[in-house]
């Protein structure tokens, strides 16, 4: 083997290594609208009473990111909050005030070219990463 093959083989094990060892990030379970999948992400990792930004992730069935959307986002009865796009990716995220993480609703509302639905994600049935 070439210095250069060693090299990949290493950054190849090294990252695998590191993939490994980290915990998933958590998330609110996936749901679909029309042809596009969505995942919610939170940050803080663990939901908690006060302002958690939401990362809403969206796909189209086909594999390609839904990047065209517009994305609002509320808790419970809240007001509306238009996300912020964040890059072509379709990646959507805004931080939305949440006050009991274990009743609260998370509503995400989607506009793609003059279609809309809503899609709700009880905060409860968040998926925490096992802990070591």
């Amino acid at each position: 083997m070439t210095k250069l093959t060693l090299q990949y083989v290493f950054l190849a094990l090294l990252v695998g290594l590191v993939a490994a060892c980290s915990d998933p990030i958590p998330k609110l379970p996936d749901q679909s609208w029309a042809d596009i999948k969505v995942t919610v992400e939170t940050r803080p990792p663990a939901l908690q009473s006060g302002m958690n930004e939401f990362i809403v992730l969206a796909s189209r069935s086909s594999g390609i990111a839904a990047h065209n959307l517009i994305v609002s986002l509320r808790v419970n009865d809240g007001r509306w909050h238009q996300a912020i796009q964040d890059g072509h990716v379709g990646a959507y995220r805004r931080a939305v005030m949440v006050g009991n993480p274990k009743n609260d609703v998370l509503f995400v509302k989607i506009e793609d070219d003059n279609r809309e639905g809503v899609l709700r994600f009880p905060l409860a049935e968040q998926k925490l990463p096992a802990t070591r």
